[in-house]
């Protein structure tokens, strides 16, 4: 038997859009519309800019939630198979090593 360990990661995203009369007042203004409880900031962009200076930004923020996985086979490749047939939706596999004992 192969017995194969690793850490999930969840895909929960969350987004948010500020505007201000300047990008860094735009950039505020998206991050604090975010519930960042649980969640790490990953990304903010311009979305618009006009020429008189107000701006519209996009923030993207990036659950932080983690969780073990295991599967065991009889043979390396069943149970590599095993593993990620049963990664539930909405989470994505970080890491993975095979536990000999």
């Amino acid at each position: 038997m192969t017995t194969l360990r690793g850490e999930l990661r969840s895909t929960a995203t969350q987004e948010a859009e500020g505007s201000g009369d300047n990008i860094e007042e735009a950039r505020a203004a998206a991050i604090a519309a975010l519930d960042l409880d649980g969640f790490e900031l990953q990304q903010v962009n311009a979305v618009t800019s006009k020429a008189t200076g107000e701006t519209t930004v996009r923030a993207v923020a990036r659950a932080r939630d983690l969780k073990p996985h295991e599967a065991t086979g009889r043979t390396y490749d069943e149970a590599l198979q095993a593993f990620r047939s049963s990664i539930p939706e909405g989470w994505q596999a970080q890491n993975m090593r095979e536990v000999r004992e």
